[in-house]
């Protein structure tokens, strides 16, 4: 990007010249205009802005501002020796992105070496993944003014007028020292290093819909990080790339032709069960006060519930081009990212579902107070219309127990039943919550997922919690559907108790490479997929009665951790 020019003004005698400052801000005017139209075509450099609801106030939506545009997977790449290796090969494969630009590669190499040098300074400013979960340390309201004071580079009226939104008065900053430091860190590059970082982007996020030398340049790069050794079949990625731009207008041919009627209502009786269990398990912790109980099981009562697709499906407003594959994915970037940002001071809709219906995922959301099971979950080896009861409960009964007690967990604690940041906890509530979370965090960081390699505790705390609570509330579910049961089911020799756990073992069958182990450990919220059910069930007494283990055996420990 280079500096604008205006023609020089005569200087005046007597009166101080100020034309140092306009060149100032003239570069600062390239810089900023350059990242409004990257953001109004989806990608997010410098910093991102999206829409969401507030967090104090959970029915209106505000815009949200924090650190963007890293090409490694967090910040911890940039400053952590154990990934030298893998900062030295992106700083390679960034060049031989820029060179099959048509430069020269010793250019190149000096081009990466400002994507490079750009990069670690907004890694610097940037949180760690576990203070990411820092969810008070993460809302820090501003207002446009205010941060218009602040960062001076930015004219951000013309910001929003380039993106078409208008954002509301209310700006939250989820890192606040990033756009303490914007100033600086704009004026500390040439606007010549700026644009290479720009381009670099730019091209790394078209790679797919570029020549094919680049598209398998940034599989290097995906290969470098996962360990992956070849690359997903090009059609499926063109699938990708369609369920990316127009993903509920498949989502509705997907629930008509894979999810009939009867499967929806058969979740919703598992979700019903499971939500009765919870709201029973809450009415005699020994550790929640009296004053406490009420308001969580008036919270639980009140979790709006999204089984299979939403109950208005989405519209899409941008030209499809039968021969502009990369103009047809641009153009459904920049909508999208204008569909969400145009949201910014509206009303919030609870209802709408914030993941795709073929997508094998479920969540739920703390600020809405809501959860979802999208239909492509619904289907084996989670679910089934013609499995047992307590291999469904296995599989999805979890995913819908895990889900419920996100709610509960160290972050979804604390919201309110309307989905607002607030303490409704008593002090000795607490306190006897976060001593269970600790046995919980100390307990997952002592595992060895790979050699040398531990997972962090305090970083899958929330998702821990959730699995453990996950499985208690399903397992109880199950046995509550069953009571009455006249009778037993015995598959291949074992028992509907076994079948439970079975069941949610097949779940989580994964295999994932050394360096993918390594990158999940030091960015993913989840436990490795073995941990997720080796430590949720030795913490079970029910799995170790139902199999017989020992006493003093990895999966019946002298000690173990429960939080609900």
């Amino acid at each position: 990007m280079t500096t604008s020019s205006r023609r020089p003004r005569p200087r005046r005698r007597g009166r101080r010249s100020r034309r140092p400052h306009r060149a100032r801000c003239s570069g600062a005017s390239s810089w900023f205009k350059a990242i409004a139209e990257l953001h109004k075509a989806g990608i997010q450099v410098v910093w991102s802005a999206v829409a969401a609801a507030d967090l104090k106030d959970s029915t209106t939506n505000v815009t949200y501002l924090d650190p963007a545009g890293l090409g490694l997977p967090d910040r911890d790449y940039y400053v952590k020796p154990d990934f030298k290796d893998k900062l030295e090969g992106y700083k390679a494969h960034v060049a031989n992105m820029l060179a099959l630009l048509g430069n020269a590669q010793p250019k190149a190499a000096a081009q990466a070496a400002d994507v490079l040098a750009i990069e670690i300074e907004l890694a610097k400013l940037a949180m760690t993944a576990t203070e990411k979960r820092d969810v008070q340390a993460r809302y820090n309201p501003t207002d446009l003014r205010a941060l218009a004071k602040q960062v001076k580079s930015v004219d951000w009226a013309a910001y929003w007028k380039a993106l078409d939104v208008t954002p509301s008065q209310k700006v939250i900053l989820g890192t606040p020292k990033l756009f303490a430091a914007l100033d600086t860190l704009r004026a500390k590059f040439k606007p010549a290093q700026w644009a290479n970082y720009f381009t670099y982007h730019i091209v790394e996020q078209a790679s797919f819909a570029l020549p094919k030398a680049f598209d398998d340049e940034s599989f290097a790069l995906q290969k470098l990080l996962t360990g992956v050794q070849k690359p997903k079949d090009r059609y499926k990625r063109c699938i990708d790339a369609t369920q990316t731009g127009l993903g509920e207008l498949l989502g509705l041919q997907y629930v008509t032709k894979y999810f009939p009627a009867a499967a929806r209502q058969n979740a919703v009786t598992l979700v019903d069960a499971l939500v009765a269990v919870m709201a029973e398990e809450l009415g005699h912790l020994d550790w929640m006060t009296d004053a406490t109980r009420p308001v969580a099981q008036a919270k639980l009562a009140k979790i709006v519930r999204m089984i299979g697709f939403p109950d208005k499906w989405r519209t899409y407003d941008f030209d499809v081009k039968r021969d502009d594959f990369a103009g047809n994915q641009l153009r459904a970037s920049a909508y999208e990212m204008h569909r969400l940002l145009a949201k910014s001071g509206k009303p919030v809709d609870r209802a709408e579902l914030q993941m795709e219906t073929y997508q094998v995922d479920a969540y739920y959301r703390a600020i809405a107070n809501n959860t979802a099971l999208p239909a492509g979950i619904l289907q084996p080896p989670f679910f089934g219309p013609d499995r047992s009861v307590a291999a469904n409960l296995g599989g999805i009964g979890v995913v819908i127990g895990h889900e419920l007690t996100h709610g509960f967990d160290d972050q979804g604690a604390q919201f309110d039943a309307d989905g607002n940041l607030k303490n409704w906890w008593q002090k000795a509530d607490k306190d006897k919550f976060d001593a269970k979370g600790t046995c919980v965090a100390d307990q997952y960081s002592s595992f060895e997922a790979s050699k040398g390699l531990f997972i962090n505790g305090r970083l899958t705390l929330g998702e821990n919690i959730a699995d453990l609570g996950g499985v208690k509330m399903a397992f109880n579910a199950y046995r509550s559907l069953r009571k009455d049961a006249t009778k037993v089911y015995v598959a291949d020799g074992f028992s509907e108790n076994q079948q439970f756990f079975l069941g949610m073992g097949q779940a989580w069958c994964a295999m994932d490479r050394p360096d993918e182990v390594k990158r999940r450990l030091a960015v993913d919220p989840y436990s490795p997929p073995k941990f997720r059910v080796y430590g949720a069930l030795r913490n079970f007494p029910e799995f170790a009665r139902a199999f017989n283990c020992a006493e003093g055996t990895p999966m019946r420990p002298a000690k173990t951790c429960a939080v609900w």
